[in-house]
């Protein structure tokens, strides 16, 4: 059976940003915290706190380059109490804040203001308020003011399933680049969702991210295969799949279908160039290629030849390098080139 761990690992740096990146999106956001702790602090007397959420929480890092070349980050925004007027609202000073800021602008969406930088990255600002003696928030919501959902809860509850060796967190950025790449064949489920499922149905597979994905591929079809829901483990409870309509969960089962049928194909498949033409399919260009078994078969043979020269060899009559007999072959510094 073909390895195509170290290809998965490649594939892993391939769809996270860069350091550099990372600091140019933290960059925007700092501008954008000012002007939204301005325009809060200006319309309702209240000093905010920030706090990373979703895919770019400090303990998970579950962010990933989209099939577009871009990649999202979630700061919440929390008021000290409850304003004295509606989560809308409160919404609204946040878009007015920040909507001339990038030529692309923001966009007032239901649980967030979504800051737009066209072809680089995308800041998302959910708003909550506390409440003191309570260890929940409440969530600014569009049409239906406050409702109680924290997703620091949620955070710490995946949190808990993280192993030593990171791979569950290279588990969920499989999954939501696959995601990524399949969504022009329609609306896949979000990476919260993706990222529950891998929680409850992940297990080690030492050195093996393949073997890994597979199992875990498998584990979730059989839990979704007859109701593709998803719901949260902690308040409020809900389906992290409600957006989807039942079409888009018919073709979300297929696609985990095929998936599942493939990667078991390239899991047996002996040739590594070919198991990563497979993994590619579904997971896109950025999954690098693998050396077919002619090559491997030439580049250990290289290797061993090498290893004769350099640990002291012989000139046979044949013209050949061995180990045992025939005139000493003298050490030299001519590597090839």
């Amino acid at each position: 059976m073909a390895d195509c761990n170290k290809l998965f690992l490649d594939y892993n740096k391939a769809i996270t940003p860069t350091s550099t990146q990372r600091q140019t999106m933290k960059t925007s956001r700092q501008s954008l915290e000012k002007k939204i702790a301005d325009k809060l602090y200006e319309k309702l007397g209240m000093r905010v706190t920030f706090y990373t959420q979703g895919s770019d929480a400090h303990k998970m890092k579950t962010i990933i380059i989209k099939e577009d070349g871009t990649f999202d980050s979630d700061r919440g925004v929390y008021l000290p109490s409850k304003p004295s007027v509606s989560g809308e609202t409160v919404q609204g000073y946040i878009y007015d804040a920040v909507k001339d800021h990038t030529k692309a602008g923001a966009q007032h969406r239901k649980k967030c203001i979504r800051v737009i930088f066209q072809c680089e990255y995308n800041i998302d600002f959910p708003a909550y308020y506390e409440v003191d003696g309570e260890d929940f928030a409440y969530m600014a919501v569009k049409g239906q003011d406050w409702i109680k959902d924290d997703p620091w809860h949620l955070i710490t509850w995946l949190e808990k399933y993280k192993d030593a060796g990171g791979q569950y967190i290279r588990m969920i950025k499989y999954l939501k680049g696959w995601a990524s790449k399949r969504k022009s064949n329609g609306k896949m489920p979000s990476g919260i969702a993706l990222a529950v499922w891998t929680a409850r149905h992940f297990s080690v597979e030492a050195d093996r991210d393949d073997k890994c994905l597979l199992k875990l591929l498998k584990a979730i079809k059989a839990a979704v295969q007859y109701s593709v829901t998803c719901y949260a483990p902690v308040e409020p409870f809900d389906d992290l799949t409600a957006k989807l309509s039942q079409a888009q969960k018919d073709n979300f089962l297929e696609e985990l279908t095929l998936f599942c049928d493939d990667a078991e194909k390239a899991i047996d498949e002996e040739d590594q160039l070919k198991a990563s033409k497979i993994w590619r399919k579904y997971l896109g260009s950025r999954f690098p290629e693998g050396i077919s078994e002619e090559d491997e078969k030439r580049a250990n043979a290289l290797l061993a030849s090498a290893w004769i020269v350099t640990s002291g060899a012989y000139l046979g009559r044949d013209g050949n390098i061995n180990s045992t007999s025939g005139v000493p072959h003298l050490g030299h510094r001519n590597y090839a080139d």
